[in-house]
């Protein structure tokens, strides 16, 4: 991914607030010496004088780590400071290595601040070591930040697992079978992340993630099929890995085979969970069976289990086929306006229903009051390109088409119709609109 992640935006002192000050302090075996040393040391770091505080700091944390609940934070804090300045490689890789050991040490100490620590220390990584040897460490902790903070964890969390995947892909140091696996791993942690905060930057990069496994060597049909296809009848009864294999399947349109089918209906009949139904209507919709495909689709829509993007998707397609299958055009016209509901942002659904209206029993008793429709036709498909400007090209073409069937201006004239007057279509299209006239 080529995209600048910002970092996790998380400063020390927004969970110095989290540390239990009321912990019983431990001086060790030498608490005179101890709290020499601690009050030194402190006095120094409060002067911003680290230099000096990290000698007597050094021997606080060898001999006595618990006698402050500070101490942790602030060793961590002196050496961020000590790396950032730092300007010899060599010099600079060994002060990391002390920072990442404070931390590993500050996670056995204070346990109930491991998610702050590691959010942290991921963030030193990638500032300051974002090196090919380090990736694995980094993964790793990325992992248990996304499994155990989930929504709490920060977009860039996410992207950051993907890059680094990527990038040891790329490198061959990961295998197109294990970049497949962590990829499911992360996009089925951001999806439970927006499903739970209906966050913009988690599905902004939930998009950025989908979009380079796509661009993957790992992401063809044949890849799939073949790592998938083998692990099949072993975890056939496992409705975990049956719902990744037909999302993956469905999300690169590898739907079209043995594998999916079978792994469908097994899915269905373990968990008719919406993913399930959908897959099921696709499977009927392939076998020209729509009467069957409508029924999957419904129960996919009315589930309330269903993600609000995925329902989106359910109803366009659903109403693609109320139009060209059955011509029922109400109900494509329905199903078109709830998809644009559920997701706003997406032109697809008033394109649909422009086509909708297009090809629709025209209303009106004479020709000039028929050709009303494509008023409303173009303001649909005006409204397509406004929210979605991916299909402008597509749309442009479809306003080139329609316009020249506006009624006459001529025809216009002699009803006492001028350009801007307001019309409304009557009957099952039941909009308003504003008549125009070509040139």
């Amino acid at each position: 991914m080529n995209r600048v992640v910002k970092y996790f935006g998380i400063a020390a002192v927004s969970w110095f607030a989290a540390i239990n000050v009321s912990a019983q302090p431990n001086f060790g075996d030498d608490p005179a010496t101890c709290q020499r040393n601690l009050s030194l040391y402190t006095s120094d770091y409060q002067q911003g004088n680290y230099d000096a505080a990290i000698i007597n700091w050094r021997k606080v944390w060898k001999d006595c780590p618990e006698s402050s609940p500070n101490n942790a934070l602030r060793g961590i804090t002196m050496y961020q400071s000590f790396v950032a300045k730092e300007l010899d490689q060599n010099k600079k890789n060994a002060l990391m290595d002390t920072l990442m050991q404070v931390y590993e040490k500050g996670m056995i100490l204070r346990p109930q601040n491991k998610g702050n620590f590691m959010v942290s220390m991921s963030q030193d990584i990638i500032k300051y070591a974002d090196t090919p040897e380090n990736q694995p460490k980094l993964m790793k902790i990325l992992e248990e930040i996304m499994s155990t903070q989930k929504e709490s964890a920060t977009a860039a969390t996410y992207q950051s697992y993907m890059r680094i995947i990527m990038s040891q892909n790329t490198s061959g140091e990961l295998s197109d079978e294990d970049l497949l696996e962590n990829y499911t791993k992360v996009s089925d942690y951001i999806n439970e992340a927006v499903r739970r905060t209906n966050n913009e930057d988690f599905a902004k990069v939930r998009d950025m993630i989908d979009d380079a496994f796509a661009n993957s060597s790992a992401a063809s049909c044949d890849n799939l099929l073949r790592i998938y296809g083998e692990k099949y009848d072993a975890n056939k009864n496992d409705a975990e890995f049956l719902r990744k294999l037909t999302r993956m399947l469905n999300r690169k349109d590898c739907t079209d085979s043995e594998l999916f089918e079978k792994a469908s209906e097994q899915q269905y009949a373990l968990n008719p969970s919406p993913d399930a139904a959908y897959n099921m209507a696709r499977l009927f919709f392939r076998k020209a069976n729509f009467d069957k495909s409508v029924e999957y689709f419904q129960n996919a829509i009315n589930s309330d289990e269903a993600d609000p993007v995925d329902k989106a998707n359910y109803n366009y397609q659903l109403g693609q086929i109320m139009l060209a299958q059955y011509k029922r055009y109400s109900e494509a016209k329905r199903y078109a306006i709830e998809a644009s509901r559920l997701r706003p942002d997406w032109g697809r659904p008033y394109i649909l229903l422009a086509t909708t209206y297009a090809s629709g029993p025209k209303i009106g008793e004479e020709d000039f009051e028929q050709r009303y429709v494509y008023w409303v036709v173009v303001d649909k498909l005006q409204r397509a390109k406004t929210v979605d400007p991916d299909v402008s090209t597509e749309v442009d073409q479809m306003i080139r088409q329609f316009t020249p069937y506006f009624p006459k201006k001529e025809e216009g004239f002699f009803r006492g119709i001028n350009d801007g007057a307001a019309i409304t279509v009557p009957g099952w299209i039941g909009e308003s609109t504003r008549a125009r006239f070509p040139n």
